[in-house]
């Protein structure tokens, strides 16, 4: 018995999607380990459905499938997860200070937190985007719209959460100036 080497389409897929696929899973399971289970079903389900699959939409197909399964285990275990990124937190800087590293992880968790409060399209437009790095086209194809309406959703998804992020700064600014 021998084994036979992976298509070459599956490799490419695995290497340009895993780890935007585990994020993605992620930010709906909130537990990195359920994310993995998840990812690995979606490339196994990919290998079986490689003969049928258009090239142009394997990233609409694998986000769709991801966030499928994603929702699925999320509707079968339904139970609330405390999110862990650390795994995640730590690719951010390869070789980071300790005060870097602090503030590197109180910042992603800041936007993380304001993330979560944009509408769900939004939401969901905005971490296709930056968080998994999708296309406007593969964005339109995952969440079934328009390319358009992607450019509309991501641009008031950015508007906001600059607004916001603004504003915290200027909060995190008072208590100093308050005391002089």
């Amino acid at each position: 018995m021998h084994a036979t080497a992976a298509p070459p389409l599956l490799l490419a897929a695995l290497e340009r999607y895993e780890r935007p696929l585990l994020r993605y899973a992620l930010h709906f399971l909130h537990d990195a380990e359920e994310a993995r289970d998840v990812v690995q079903d979606v490339f196994i389900r990919l290998s079986q459905h490689l003969s049928q699959l258009d090239e142009e939409r394997l990233a609409a197909w694998l986000f769709t499938v991801c966030k499928n399964r994603a929702l699925d285990h999320q509707r079968k275990h339904s139970r609330l997860i405390v999110m862990e990124n650390e795994a995640f937190d730590h690719e951010a800087s390869p070789a980071p200070q300790p005060g870097d590293l602090m503030q590197s992880r109180e910042t992603a968790a800041a936007l993380r937190s304001m993330i979560e409060t944009l509408p769900a399209r939004q939401r969901e437009a905005v971490m296709l985007k930056f968080i998994s790095g999708l296309d406007y086209k593969e964005i339109s194809q995952v969440m079934k719209t328009s390319i358009g309406n992607v450019g509309y959703l991501i641009h008031h998804g950015v508007q906001s959460l600059r607004t916001r992020w603004l504003e915290a700064e200027a909060q995190a600014e008072l208590p100093c100036a308050a005391h002089p």
